[in-house]
């Protein structure tokens, strides 16, 4: 990938730029496919030159597109492309948001266990900036993932947390739904063992 050294924005960068913008138009007019193709576009142009920030920006919009649509396997890739420009940058709440997309999608694939990594690298910002509520949400997913795999005890702890910081923060509906997923958590967890299949 070669760098734009110059400090002039490049005709092609800046045609890019519009691009990006006109993308913005188009979805908002509801033509998502032609503003995907704009994005990607863009994109292609912004890695060419070096522009990493808007090339982080075109694929989270791109992911946002097909996550819209959808198509949630096909979100995956320009979300994690986006992730690690982040990462590369030290973007960290770019960082938290891109985990977080990424959590949403690997829950519409229902493959809860790749999402684990992404909760807590999440949850990792969260409790650096204290973030309390993006904590608090990352620890009921977490909680989720636990319970799906049986790993119950793991899966209380988790809940326990996220509803006493819900509690301290006053977000009382939050904090009442964690609660029941606590309650139902420790039914279960009297009874034995998860039945096969059981909803959330």
């Amino acid at each position: 990938m070669n760098q734009e050294t110059n400090q002039e924005t490049h005709p092609r960068v800046a045609e890019a730029l519009r691009w990006y913008q006109e993308a913005k138009i188009l979805y908002a007019q509801g033509k998502s496919l032609d503003a995907l193709a704009r994005y990607e576009e863009a994109y292609r142009v912004f890695v060419e030159h070096g522009r990493y920030q808007e090339a982080a920006n075109a694929a989270e919009k791109m992911g946002d597109l097909y996550f819209h649509r959808g198509s949630f396997d096909k979100a995956l890739k320009p979300y994690k492309i986006a992730l690690d420009i982040c990462e590369e940058y030290g973007d960290e709440l770019g960082t938290a948001i891109l985990s977080e997309k990424i959590v949403y999608v690997y829950k519409e694939l229902r493959q809860p266990e790749k999402a684990l990594p992404y909760l807590y690298r999440a949850l990792e910002i969260a409790e650096k900036y204290k973030d309390a509520h993006r904590a608090a949400r990352m620890l009921a997913g977490i909680g989720d993932v636990y319970r799906k795999q049986g790993r119950y005890q793991a899966a209380l702890e988790a809940y326990e947390l996220s509803a006493r910081i819900y509690r301290q923060m006053g977000s009382r509906e939050q904090a009442a739904l964690v609660e029941k997923a606590l309650e139902v958590l420790r039914q279960e967890m009297s009874a034995g063992e998860l039945p096969p299949d059981h909803p959330d």
